[in-house]
């Protein structure tokens, strides 16, 4: 599924919404963690989804959009609804990492507060629900 944030993120800096640099040297988002630095950073995290069916190669993983920003919540708040404004409804597309992605949905009709941290920056995510194709050997 790191395919999946990979995409994601590719998809999402191809719009102007986040700075992606896959090699995670550089750039202002992360899959799978949120380091202390930039101030300013997104992060895209793969967190669960129900059970995958043993034969449809389909899953439906949830991911985690993490943004933070500075003192001012808005920072933070704006990009995250603009990241949720592009993904909420997206598909059927194939990302540019190739992983096809049927459908996204948003869980919550705004970005959600989770305050700020040490530093005093605020931080808001949205989460999503995804479809993606996934075939396997048993899986068709």
């Amino acid at each position: 599924m790191a395919d999946l944030l990979d995409g994601l993120a590719r998809h999402l800096e191809a719009l102007g919404l986040l700075e992606y640099d896959p090699d995670g040297i550089a750039g202002d988002t992360f899959i799978g963690t949120m380091p202390s630095r930039p101030d300013a950073a997104v992060a895209l995290t793969i967190y669960g989804g129900p059970e995958s069916d043993s034969k449809l190669g389909w899953d439906e993983p949830s991911v985690q959009v993490r943004v933070r920003g500075g003192p001012d919540p808005r920072v933070s708040y704006q990009r995250c609804a603009a990241i949720r404004s592009e993904l909420h409804g997206l598909g059927p597309i194939t990302l540019p990492d190739g992983t096809f992605v049927q459908l996204c949905i948003a869980n919550q009709s705004a970005p959600a507060p989770i305050g700020a941290d040490d530093n005093g920056r605020h931080e808001h995510v949205c989460n999503f629900r995804t479809e993606v194709r996934s075939v396997t050997a048993h899986r068709v």
